[in-house]
């Protein structure tokens, strides 16, 4: 789709935007409140992944969020709020509802896309030494493709003491470096810089993964606890910087049918990666909200022809090992759900969900939500499920404390988006890295349970480093 000419009338039309943008001072004035300005337009096609490779030094804070719909970039911070404890999620929540509630819109693309409140949280409450234990932000720059059209979103905080002027020559600078971009984008492919591979590497695992898993098996014969989800982390120099918009390209096309994901921190530290695990999804429609959440749990190999996998397939429907590891998880959730007057549907029996390296045991799981229940309160209520942690909740992720010899920081923990409209999405974000420079910290984790044998458990977890391991440029 060429939209230039349309961005050429734009740029005649700035009295409009001014128009706009007065209205909104003079509301802010009136409420005697700041306001939240967002003027989207439609742009030449850029893939987002690009965008970032471009602009990524005149951002130093992204998002990246893409799923096989759609694709989501957030650059820079308009507004932001970050906190820590254990009411995190509610007081991230009440920045949301605050903030949408002072949302202004010019919307010029002929959709109804307006800001998204980008989120990422830690495992744990407690803020790290990288990443608040909860930040939610809305960005400078949004850029969304879907539906094959790409918008561009810019966010601005109106008050008394703004500059309209300043703004209105902001968004025209800011819409001409996005068409130089697209410009010099538009016949550029995806070249890969080295076979990753290849490339020299010093690997080194963190810790003891097997002997992990031994010291927590006698726990696991009592009846106090059912599963901990242990991880696992593999350290990894590189002889050169990774390159992360590469890696997320990398990353997409060897994970098509996971969420690509990619949260930094302005300081050089970015947490990347393939999420095969959705926390939630909530769409709105006339008919109201649908809540949609997946158990996923029960791993095993890809087979190397048709024949092997559909077999491997079978044997891990029929694994009382994996089928006990995995109903925990489908009655988790469920029982969250009923504790908030929900009625969950799902299937008796799991399904079979296949990637390119792995294939799990699934279960999805719908509910039709009232509208005053709000997305953050399904996610504190959600995370971290059985699938990440273990159950009991307190008692297993005591034990991972105690356990594990790293910090999991936003390791299998909730990532994803708020928008304007109600809707929202949430991953859990595993299959995972922490990228720093040359640096990289691998994660992966397995399911124990009393039945676990620490070598099994040990292979199922270098079969996930490895996969992400392969993908990094």
């Amino acid at each position: 789709m060429t939209v230039a000419p349309y961005q050429s009338d734009l740029f005649k039309r700035c009295k409009e935007i001014y128009g706009f943008l007065s209205d909104c001072q003079r509301q802010a004035t009136f409420d005697q409140h700041a306001k939240l300005a967002n003027f989207t337009v439609p742009i030449n096609h850029i893939e987002p992944w690009l965008a970032l490779q471009h602009l990524e030094k005149t951002y130093p804070i992204h998002f990246y969020y893409s799923t096989p719909q759609y694709t989501l970039l957030g650059l820079g911070i308009t507004i932001a709020q970050q906190t820590a404890g254990t009411d995190r999620f509610e007081r991230m929540q009440q920045f949301v509802d605050v903030w949408r509630r002072r949302i202004l819109s010019s919307n010029q693309s002929g959709a109804i896309i307006r800001p998204y409140f980008l989120c990422g949280f830690t495992f744990f409450e407690q803020t790290t030494d990288l990443f608040d234990a909860a930040q939610v932000f809305v960005p400078q720059l949004q850029i969304l493709q879907k539906d094959g059209q790409t918008t561009a979103s810019l966010n601005y905080l109106i008050d008394d003491d703004i500059n309209i002027a300043r703004i209105v020559d902001d968004i025209r600078q800011r819409l001409q470096t996005l068409e130089a971009v697209a410009q010099k984008t538009a016949q550029q492919t995806f070249m890969p810089l080295s076979n990753p591979l290849e490339t020299p590497k010093i690997i080194r695992d963190v810790g003891n993964f097997e002997q992990m898993v031994n010291s927590v098996l006698p726990a696991l014969k009592k009846p106090t606890l059912h599963k901990v989800v242990l991880a696992d982390a593999l350290d990894v120099l590189s002889a050169s910087p990774f390159n992360i918009p590469a890696s997320l390209k990398a990353l997409g096309l060897a994970y098509n049918d996971c969420c690509i994901f990619s949260l930094s921190n302005g300081q050089g530290p970015v947490f990347m990666g393939a999420s095969p695990e959705r926390l939630l999804s909530i769409t709105t429609s006339v008919n109201g909200k649908q809540l949609t959440t997946d158990a996923l749990a029960g791993s095993a190999p890809r087979g190397d022809n048709l024949q092997t996998d559909q077999l491997m397939a079978e044997n891990l429907l029929n694994n009382p090992k994996e089928r006990y590891e995995h109903q925990v998880v489908v009655e988790f959730i469920v029982e969250q759900l009923i504790k908030l007057g929900l009625k969950p549907k799902f299937a008796n029996s799991p399904s079979i969900l296949r990637l390119a390296n792995i294939q799990h045991l699934h279960t999805p799981i719908q509910a039709s939500l009232p509208h005053k229940l709000k997305p953050l309160t399904l996610v504190n209520i959600l995370h971290p499920t059985p699938a990440v942690a273990g159950l009991p909740r307190p008692l297993a992720s005591q034990l991972l404390k105690t356990t594990e010899s790293f910090d999991r920081g936003l390791y299998a923990s909730p990532i994803g988006w708020i928008d304007a409209n109600g809707n929202s999405e949430f991953i859990v974000g595993i299959r995972s890295a922490l990228i720093d420079g040359r640096q990289a910290r691998l994660f992966a984790g397995a399911g124990i349970v009393a039945q676990s044998n620490p070598r099994s458990e040990l292979a199922e977890v270098k079969l996930k480093l490895q996969a992400l391991l392969g993908a990094l440029m």
